[in-house]
């Protein structure tokens, strides 16, 4: 629909990346919850990165971009949105089970150092709770984020068929 600026090729860039890095912050505590996202919802989230990409390259990375001007401002703040639960998430999604891992947050702030329990005490709490909200703003942005790719593709079709 029209040349996209700087900031959407950062948001298409952002979309492809972040998630990867997410998924990679996540492995500083690898415990059983990440083992049942390997068995249970990977091949969902899978599809779901591949639906982003396809976004990404079609709305944010194209010369003639998808988005129109204002669907790209709602695009780009639910982009944002999903990129931002999914970061926080890869930090402070709990792990658990035989081993008393905690989240990634946990781990950084020592919970395998001499203060350890003390360092669960006063974390788990906040990060189950930011946990929580994260994977809200997440999945929220991600559903966002392809209302505004399937309405752009209503919204082109019109046009092609000369409705518009």
């Amino acid at each position: 629909m029209h040349t996209h600026p700087t900031s959407a090729r950062i948001t298409g860039i952002a979309l492809i990346v972040l998630p990867l890095i997410a998924l990679l912050l996540k492995t500083f505590s690898f415990g059983w919850m990440m083992v049942f996202i390997i068995f249970g919802p990977i091949f969902v989230m899978a599809i779901g990165y591949v639906l982003q990409i396809i976004i990404a390259a079609q709305g944010f990375l194209s010369k003639k971009g998808l988005f129109d001007a204002a669907r790209l401002r709602r695009a780009t703040i639910a982009a944002w949105v999903s990129i931002a639960g999914a970061l926080v998430l890869g930090v402070t999604m709990p792990d658990g089970g035989d081993t008393g891992w905690g989240s990634t947050l946990q781990v950084w702030l020592g919970v395998y150092g001499e203060n350890g329990e003390a360092v669960h005490a006063a974390t788990d709490g906040l990060t189950t709770v930011l946990a929580y909200i994260a994977a809200v703003a997440w999945v929220v942005g991600w559903i966002w984020l392809m209302v505004e790719w399937i309405g752009a593709f209503a919204v082109r079709r019109r046009q092609q068929l000369g409705m518009a």
